[in-house]
């Protein structure tokens, strides 16, 4: 996946969110994954508790589809809930398979409520916090990560002038992003935003900027596996931009523009690799980094080391 040759369409703006549609060819068919979110929906996925707040298991369960997990994929549920520490594919009928992760409740090691303590129920959210996200997948300290969904808690009772902490589990990031004057703001971006990529076909991919400020890139090697990413993916973007409209947007910086995001991705491609991490049964994740940001490439053997997803970052 070449960056060079992606067609940058936007920006496309909603109060201090403007976001960027990357479009570009397919590597690979991506009809054969489906997203953790939607598998766990169809009851073709267990994500099994383990007893170690650093480790899980995924079972994918399906006949045929590749299982994708993206870091920061937060699964609600277990002795705490957890977000998932890297991007991972599982083939189908795999059994049960160790991944890393996060705790992202720190106050909690039983059973809450009706759900099962043995395995997780859903994953419907995804780390709405470029802090947040870089703490699990580059620093990799459940320490940092506990503390940055403390700030990112906060930064959001903040901006909605009122507590989101949920009582039923103060700490837990998944609660907290519940909240219902929350999805009510997020609802207002996504009427704006949610349909921009029935233009763009070809969309395989967004960057977005929160303030006048470069914040996150993700690419994909299908446009379909974007698509099925998109409604998950935006909902983030959402999240991180309500928690920081309370912050001032940049004074006397130019506006992002298309060629500014390219010009971010040039720069990126000219880091070093820092980090080669192999992530079994079938990828590996190289981590780049340079002076404005870190680049993670995730590779996937069973289709020949195609880049799987380009996750680009701002420092």
């Amino acid at each position: 996946m070449n960056s060079n040759n992606l067609t940058i369409a936007g920006p496309f703006t909603h109060e201090n969110l403007s976001i960027f549609l990357l479009r570009g060819t397919d590597a690979f068919d991506g009809s054969q994954f489906i997203p953790l979110d939607q598998a766990m929906e169809a009851k073709c996925v267990t994500v099994h508790e383990t007893g170690d707040v650093g480790q899980l298991e995924v079972e994918n369960l399906s006949e045929g589809l590749d299982l994708y997990i993206q870091a920061g994929d937060v699964v609600k549920g277990g002795r705490q809930d957890r977000t998932l520490g890297v991007d991972f594919v599982l083939p189908a009928k795999s059994g049960r398979v160790p991944i890393p992760s996060f705790c992202v409740e720190s106050g909690r090691w039983h059973r809450r409520a009706a759900e099962d303590a043995g395995s997780f129920s859903s994953s419907k959210s995804y780390l709405a916090s470029k802090k947040l996200r870089m703490a699990a997948k580059l620093s990799k300290s459940q320490g940092e990560v506990w503390a940055k969904v403390a700030e990112t808690q906060e930064d959001l009772s903040t901006s909605l002038d009122k507590p989101i902490c949920a009582a039923a589990s103060p700490t837990s990031y998944q609660l907290a992003v519940e909240d219902t004057d929350l999805q009510k703001r997020k609802e207002t971006f996504r009427a704006a935003l949610s349909r921009i990529i029935d233009d763009a076909p070809d969309a395989v991919g967004y960057a977005f900027a929160i303030n006048g400020a470069v914040n996150t890139a993700d690419v994909y090697g299908s446009g379909m596996l974007f698509r099925k990413l998109w409604s998950k993916l935006l909902d983030a973007a959402v999240l991180e931009a309500i928690a920081e409209s309370h912050r001032n947007v940049r004074k006397g910086e130019p506006p992002v523009t298309a060629g500014a995001i390219r010009d971010w991705f040039s720069e990126a491609d000219r880091g070093e690799v820092s980090d080669r991490q192999e992530v079994p049964p079938r990828v590996s994740v190289a981590t780049r980094r340079s002076e404005k940001s870190v680049l993670f490439d995730t590779c996937d053997h069973g289709l020949n080391d195609a880049v799987l997803h380009k996750n680009l970052v701002a420092n």
